[in-house]
């Protein structure tokens, strides 16, 4: 964990308003993402009062928990009580209630989708009752992104898929840890949050091969910072370009015998 920070992280479980809340600060910290907006070129932004946008992600957020680990602190509200900004934000409350009334309250403050190796997941009795579940619901109401254009969401993952297994074969590594998504609420930016729970996903992940895909090259960086590094860069075209930042973290020792 982070010490000091104030800061808790919790696994999230497969409860309506604990899903919610994750599924709309995902909508709302990625819905001007280049590679979203590349992989929706005609449609308009993610936002949590548009009802297929949010049953796609909260039927995403419910596959997680079932194939990984969701975590996510407390709400975006008690968070920003807790951890005031560190600079004057232009318009601090442009996110919080846009197009939601009151359920912006309970929005997620931080919120990560981080997958295991695959060795490492277990069938347990609550596990086999969510696959069963989302089986069903898969069946009778598909959850889909309507937005999306399905050409370029099927280049994103043979990429994905591509890097992986380069990654694998490079580097020896049999199924590294991913990390899917780490979200911090848009009204709790420039408060230093990111960080903070990134250290928490690391303490979780312990010293194991953990990947993820950087989205916007501002932020590789910070990641850099973490030690990871960029192992590979997609580039992505279908008359439009975007590109991704494939980043690997390895063990990482410093000089006195601890990790990063």
């Amino acid at each position: 964990m982070a010490p000091n920070s104030g800061l808790e992280l919790f696994v999230a479980h497969d409860d309506p308003s604990s899903t919610c809340a994750v599924a709309h600060t995902i909508s709302l910290s990625f819905a001007q993402d280049p590679l979203i907006r590349w992989i929706r070129p005609n449609a308009p932004l993610w936002a949590i009062d548009q009802p297929d946008t949010n049953r796609w992600q909260y039927r995403r957020v419910q596959r997680a928990i079932l194939e990984g680990t969701v975590l996510r602190s407390a709400s975006a509200t008690q968070l920003a009580q807790q951890h005031p900004p560190k600079r004057q934000q232009a318009n601090p409350s442009h996110f919080v209630g846009k197009g939601t009334g009151k359920d912006a309250i309970a929005d997620a403050g931080i919120v990560a989708l981080i997958f295991p190796p695959k060795q490492q997941q277990k069938w347990t009795l609550s596990r086999v009752l969510l696959a069963l579940k989302l089986w069903v619901l898969d069946l009778i109401h598909p959850g889909t992104d309507k937005g999306a254009d399905e050409k370029r969401v099927d280049m994103l993952l043979d990429a994905h898929d591509t890097a992986i297994d380069n990654i694998k074969s490079r580097y020896g590594i049999d199924d590294p840890w991913y990390l899917e998504v780490v979200a911090v609420h848009p009204s709790l930016q420039g408060r230093g949050l990111g960080r903070i729970a990134m250290s928490w996903i690391l303490d979780y992940v312990g010293h194991h091969p953990f990947v993820l895909e950087c989205t916007a090259k501002q932020n590789v960086g910070f990641y850099e910072s973490l030690g990871f590094e960029v192992v590979e860069e997609l580039e992505l075209v279908d008359g439009d370009t975007v590109n991704c930042w494939v980043m690997l973290r390895q063990d990482v020792q410093k000089k006195d015998g601890t990790y990063l």
